[in-house]
């Protein structure tokens, strides 16, 4: 948006967004460079997208996706497609995928940077806290390096939001088109969800920008702005069409019904999937942005924007954007934390303004922080014990304790010296732990044991069969060629077995295969076991009463 007043940008100014964007970039670093060393595809999400992107592979087909051989519409296909171009480079490895979202969400960081900019112009202190806040908060390191759609969808939704800002600046019809595009390939990403991110701010511009609406009024009337919200949709229909019908028409009217209804008005209406209460987003939005909303100078801040609205950057524009999409996703039936992780970057916003009104952190409330920071990482170590059953885990433990200590020490003074020191602070305990605690855990969620073994017995020759719901956890991070046989009922599983006694059936129970029952292999997943029987020993161990069943993972 065009600034009120000339924007007060002096060398301090570009010397302190240039430290904050150095600084954030380490971060990203760290974070990525952890994930990659010590974090595996975690099932069921991160292993089904690689394997959908993995059977893209296979098939060379990029229209119609594909999951254990079955068509598979619960998603559209750019993350597919750039896993599949980075592949066509390096092969079908699996650090790319992890790259690749990570780069997006280096790429949102950016535009996080001048999105802020936009929004406070001639306030340089509120644009690195922005991108500081952002980049440190649980929220989004969560998510850097997953192989996900929302770190994605987060870059197209910060475009497209900036573009619709800069349309208020000038009425040019090109940042029409940029939002159009920033739309439709947010579409792409994760579906038509991406309109409900950036359509309701573009259509409250009335209200988010009255220095706007006397621009439009004056010059060429709201009809021309909607007229430009209507060229972005049909720029937007255009991109998403060019994929859905050819998708359609190929997969036939079961598919084509999966693209255009489940992705819209099943996950708003129908859904019986993650089925949350509405006031979900409101603490969930809090436990994500830790750990700024520890921090009393945050809530200090708050009172006093609420008082003297002078004291920061107009927080309306930002609040067009949040508040809408905040209520929407509360109206649907089913709620995930990621879905609002496109916000991050105005709750960063909110963050920063509030933290450059409070004019200083004070001792005392750095230490409340890093208290918090070091209660977090004890209960993160509690979990991972219990779910690893080994306690040699000290070294991360150490580190996470110390780092919180330094923090409440240097933390305090100035808010951009506060932001650095607690967001430094922050990563470097989930790094420590993610190289400690969590990786000690992270064996219990990883599928590549069962998917190597899988992938000799195909090699062999074996049909393999899948007892229960299947999210084709094990094709990519085995390799798997050939699909596995899906059985749901156990009377069809038995009589599968039968007729296949040198096949194998990959099942789950809660406690271990008795000794000397006739699994081949066995992997601890969770809080239950991975088993892979020959068809004839399975019949076998049935008869003497061992207890497996379909579990999904």
């Amino acid at each position: 948006m065009a600034p009120d007043t000339p924007p007060a940008d002096g060398g301090n100014g570009s010397t302190l967004r240039r430290d904050a964007t150095a600084l954030v970039v380490i971060w990203w670093a760290a974070l990525l460079i952890a994930v990659l060393a010590w974090r595996p595809l975690t099932p069921v999400d991160e292993t089904r997208y690689a394997s959908v992107a993995w059977e893209m592979w296979l098939s060379g087909d990029p229209i119609s996706l594909r999951l254990n051989g079955a068509l598979y519409g619960d998603k559209p296909p750019l993350l597919f497609w750039l896993i599949n171009l980075g592949w066509l480079l390096f092969g079908p490895v699996a650090w790319w995928p992890r790259v690749l979202t990570a780069l997006f969400a280096l790429g949102t960081l950016a535009m996080a940077r001048r999105l802020a900019r936009q929004l406070a112009p001639g306030h340089p202190d509120v644009v690195a806290m922005t991108v500081m806040v952002m980049g440190s908060s649980l929220f989004w390191i969560a998510f850097t390096g997953a192989v996900m759609f929302d770190t994605v969808l987060s870059f197209f939704v910060v475009l497209g939001i900036s573009a619709v800002f800069r349309a208020a600046d000038d009425g040019r019809w090109r940042h029409w088109l940029a939002v159009g595009a920033a739309i439709g390939l947010g579409i792409l990403t994760k579906g038509p969800v991406a309109l409900l991110h950036i359509l309701p701010l573009a259509l409250l511009a009335p209200w988010w920008r009255q220095r706007a609406a006397a621009q439009v009024r004056s010059h060429r009337g709201w009809a021309h702005w909607y007229g430009g919200v209507g060229l972005a949709l049909l720029v937007a229909s255009a991109i998403a069409l060019a994929w859905a019908v050819p998708a359609a028409q190929a997969g036939g009217d079961a598919f084509g019904r999966d693209i255009f209804w489940s992705q819209t008005f099943d996950r708003v209406a129908t859904t019986s999937h993650h089925l949350r209460p509405a006031w979900f987003y409101g603490p969930a939005v809090l436990l994500l942005m830790l750990p700024w909303p520890l921090c009393a100078a945050v809530w200090r801040g708050v009172v006093t924007v609420a008082r003297r609205p002078g004291a920061a950057p107009s927080l309306r524009p930002v609040l067009a954007w949040l508040l809408p999409v905040v209520v929407a996703f509360s109206l649907f039936r089913g709620k995930q934390v990621q879905y609002l992780l496109p916000e991050a970057v105005g709750l960063g916003f909110v963050v920063a303004c509030a933290l450059s009104a409070s004019s200083a952190v004070r001792r005392w409330e750095s230490w409340l922080v890093a208290a918090a920071l070091a209660a977090g990482a004890a209960a993160v170590v509690a979990v991972a014990v219990e779910v690893a059953g080994s306690a040699a885990i000290g070294v991360g433990v150490a580190l996470a304790v110390g780092i919180a200590l330094a923090a409440g020490w240097h933390g305090s003074g100035k808010p951009v010296r506060a932001v650095a020191v607690t967001g430094s602070a922050t990563v470097a305990i989930v790094v420590a732990l993610l190289g400690g605690p969590l990786r000690a855990a992270s064996a219990g969620y990883d599928m590549r044991p069962v998917g190597r073994h899988l992938a000799a017995l195909q090699t062999a020759g074996h049909p393999v069969a899948h007892f229960g719901k299947y999210h084709g956890q094990y094709q990519f991070v085995g390799r798997l060629r050939d699909s596995l046989v899906v059985i749901r009922d156990a009377a069809r599983l038995r009589e599968w077995a039968a007729a296949h006694p040198q096949g194998r059936v990959v099942v789950y129970s809660r406690e271990p295969p008795p000794t000397g029952a006739g699994a081949e292999f066995v992997h601890r997943f969770r809080r239950q076991y991975v088993s892979v029987w020959r068809g004839a020993d399975l019949v076998r161990a049935d008869d003497r009463g061992f207890r497996h069943a379909g579990t999904e993972p």
